[in-house]
């Protein structure tokens, strides 16, 4: 104790308090990885939109394999029905296990949406960033928890999507792939989670833009959908707007559908924009389908790993424009 400390001691009766020792805590990666996983399991929504991805992917295989596996018993000459169904190529198996994903990519971005979206609404982005102030690693460290949540759930429910499909296709038996069908297992489990987590790191982006929940969703639901079917109406105006179908290829949802395929010309989609009118379909005559043809050759048709390609760079776009705005926007 020093001099004046015993001073003061004698003139007051009371020993003084010590002096406080200032302790600073560094937050690693690792760290703000755990407190994102804590917040995102604490949610309802992760439970229910994890959930629903699950079940919707063998949902939608089985709906596809059954419709396919009917038509296999039906005799084409006839139409009634053969006691001995014929067997099936076990291309279309698989893509009937992948047929949902873009249906699902809807629910995957709103999860990702979410994620970032209900900070801002609860007013709880000041509490995180008081925890974390370095907000680029608040929004890698979210989107790793999200993208990891969503591998697994999508993963999941591709899995049982291949159960379904085989069990249904198991009556009538299934023809093996040939060599170049190889690929389309891999692409339909494992593509097929890919496409549905890099979607959720998209909307993540999106979230971060908008920072509002219903901004975030309406922009997922406008490039998923809304684009894609507004594109394919003004594709129809005349052979001027041949272009438009070449923009229309390089959007997520297309782009995700080619990727699917595998290079495989019996995949099977539920997205309803993956669906091209041309004019021979609609009833052109003889005369016309040299034109139509040339114009078919113009448009930019990407093979389905550039359409992999596109979909991971539609990705990287968003989110590094979303973690540019959270980083440099008011919190409030």
């Amino acid at each position: 104790m020093t001099r004046g400390s015993h001073a003061a001691h004698a003139r007051t009766g009371r020993t003084p308090a010590p002096r406080a020792v200032a302790v600073r805590s560094r937050l690693t990666f690792a760290g703000a990885v755990r407190g994102e996983l804590c917040k995102m399991l604490s949610l309802k929504s992760t439970a229910v939109l994890s959930l629903l991805t699950a079940l919707l992917l063998p949902a939608g295989a089985a709906i596809m394999a059954w419709a396919i596996s009917f038509v296999s018993t039906i005799d084409p000459e006839t139409g009634r029905t053969v006691a001995d169904p014929q067997p099936v190529s076990a291309g279309f198996m698989w893509s009937c296990v992948s047929a949902f994903v873009p249906t699902c990519m809807i629910v995957t971005g709103i999860f990702g949406v979410m994620a970032v979206a209900t900070e801002y609404t609860t007013s709880s982005i000041q509490a995180s960033l008081v925890v974390d102030p370095r907000r680029v690693m608040f929004m890698n460290a979210k989107a790793l928890v999200a993208a990891a949540i969503t591998f697994v759930s999508s993963l999941a429910g591709l899995l049982l999507a291949w159960w379904a499909s085989a069990a249904l296709f198991s009556a009538g038996g299934l023809t093996p792939l040939d060599d170049s069908q190889r690929a389309l297992p891999w692409v339909s489990v494992l593509g097929g989670a890919l496409l549905l987590t890099l979607m959720t790191v998209m909307a993540l982006g999106f979230g971060g833009i908008c920072r509002s929940t219903m901004g975030g969703v309406f922009s997922v639901v406008g490039l998923l959908m809304i684009v894609p079917s507004a594109l394919s109406m003004a594709s129809l105006a005349g052979d001027g707007f041949a272009w438009v179908q070449s923009v229309a290829q390089c959007l997520p949802d297309r782009a995700a559908a080619t990727f699917l395929t595998a290079g495989v010309d019996t995949a099977v989609s539920s997205s309803a924009a993956s669906v091209s009118v041309s004019a021979e379909a609609a009833g052109a005559g003889a005369s016309a389908s040299a034109p139509v043809e040339a114009a078919a050759s113009t448009v930019f048709e990407p093979t389905w790993w550039q359409g992999g390609l596109i979909v991971l760079a539609w990705t990287a776009l968003i989110y590094a424009i979303g973690v540019l705005v959270v980083r440099r926007s008011d919190v409030k």
